[in-house]
């Protein structure tokens, strides 16, 4: 639909003081109809084709279907917008004028008003006299039509996919703890503070609008130095479903840091939202429903990048991944294993796990793996290869599984700047630790496809 109020105020900015509304009418033949002011009307005799002023309060379409049934009889036409022209009316005013066009069969009947006392069909090279800018206007819809497909874009808009569009910041406490608002339709789902764009609004202007209704806080006044800025972290298109059946793109930006006083300040719209909460991207997995958290591990991962991402919902062939999971073995059947510290938000603390970690920026699920092995373990890995993935009950949504085996001396082994160890550790032995649950599914898998010692009595 095109929003005729934003052309509108286009045109107010642009010095337009009036606006106005055309028809060209055109005959199965491809004439179009012209008609001749009255004697006693303004500009007695000249050609024209319908059209007028708009009226007080009136839409744009709206005026353009009533001139034209004034003026013509004609009514009840699809009438597809072309184009605009700028003319200055008898009075010296600017006036934009929108065009439509529409097509109707041969010898149709046109009654005319009394403002018009002739109507003809011409040939679009042999026109009646008539102004220069309504002459313009014929010649270039003429030109237009004659290249094959092409259509006026109000009707060419009818046949492309139009997104809806929200805009929504990334808010974080002190903590770098991530702010979501539990929806009042549905309460699974958690909300970053933004919504839909309505008419003549931008993302970025949307997003503020949104999360002051929905907050309370003017961000612009809480984070001035922040919002300035309009860093955008992150576009996501998603496609069309069957719960919303049209795509979806939103864009992301960045909101800055709320204080516990600037939180005290919070109060939120009960018609939207019950409740808020700043939690640790690990736990808000607990909270959100599967979707909700990959676009959650998606935005984190642009935030973390500094440049803005594009992303897609569903994701790609071979980009539906947000983190990994690594199994390096050696030739003498060890795995390594990487002990996890207590920490706020941590996954799995105080746990022997496999090397993994989140992905960052557009890495591929090879080169997250190999960075995430060098930084927690100090050591280089190639020759990676894909593990069946894991059922979402075992604790790993969006993980890429990879096994690589290397031939190298445990005194390599460094630790970086997590965890609290790094050692290889004997596959039949691996369960006596305190493991992830997950390793009861991934070590027999592991032996016997990699032909591992031990597989047969872990």
């Amino acid at each position: 639909m095109i929003d005729f109020d934003v052309l509108t105020d286009l045109a107010a900015r642009e010095g337009i003081e009036r606006i106005g509304v055309g028809v060209v009418v055109r005959d199965a033949s491809g004439r179009i109809l012209m008609i001749r002011r009255s004697p006693h009307d303004v500009l007695p005799g000249l050609w024209e084709y319908p059209g007028g002023a708009r009226e007080d309060n009136e839409s744009v379409p709206a005026g353009a279907a009533r001139e034209l049934a004034e003026e013509t009889g004609l009514s009840g036409l699809p009438l597809e917008y072309a184009r605009h022209l700028d003319v200055t009316d008898q009075r010296g005013r600017r006036m934009r004028q929108f065009v439509f066009t529409t097509v109707v069969p041969d010898a149709t009947e046109v009654v005319l008003s009394p403002d018009h006392d002739g109507h003809q069909w011409a040939a679009p090279d042999v026109l009646p006299p008539t102004g220069d800018g309504q002459r313009t206007v014929i010649e270039w819809l003429t030109r237009r039509l004659r290249i094959p497909h092409w259509r006026p874009v109000g009707g060419y808009l009818t046949t492309i996919a139009r997104p809806t569009s929200y805009g929504c910041f990334l808010v974080t406490d002190p903590q770098g703890r991530v702010l979501g608002m539990r929806s009042a339709v549905n309460p699974a789902v958690w909300n970053f503070p933004g919504g839909n764009m309505e008419h003549g609004e931008t993302p970025f202007t949307t997003a503020l609008r949104e999360t002051q209704e929905e907050l309370g806080l003017d961000l612009a006044a809480e984070n001035p130095e922040v919002i300035a800025r309009r860093r955008l972290v992150a576009v996501i298109h998603e496609q069309a479903g069957t719960s919303y059946p049209v795509p979806v793109c939103g864009y992301v930006f960045d909101g800055g840091v709320l204080t516990p006083e600037q939180q005290a300040r919070i109060d939120l719209d009960p018609d939207e939202h019950t409740e808020w909460r700043f939690e640790s991207a690990h736990d808000w997995r607990r909270l959100m429903e599967p979707a909700g958290y990959q676009r959650l591990r998606q935005v984190l991962r642009a935030q973390r990048s500094g440049v803005p991402l594009y992303l897609e919902r569903p994701a790609p062939d071979g980009d539906d991944f947000e983190g990994v999971l690594v199994f390096v073995t050696d030739t003498a059947g060890r795995l390594l294993l990487h002990l996890r510290e207590d920490g706020p938000g941590m996954a799995w603390p105080g746990y022997w796990t496999p090397i993994g970690g989140w992905r960052e920026g557009d890495e591929t699920a090879l080169e997250t793996a190999v960075r995430e092995v060098r930084e927690e373990a100090g050591i280089r890995i190639s020759g990676l290869r894909s593990l069946p993935a894991p059922h979402d009950d075992l604790g790993l949504p969006l993980t890429r599984v990879l096994h690589a085996v290397r031939d190298g001396d445990e005194s390599d082994l460094r630790l970086g700047d997590e965890g609290l160890a790094v050692r290889m550790v004997p596959l039949a032995e691996a369960l006596a630790l305190n493991v992830p649950p997950y390793l009861r599914h991934y070590l027999p898998l592991l032996c016997d496809t990699a032909g591992l010692p031990g597989g047969r009595t872990v």
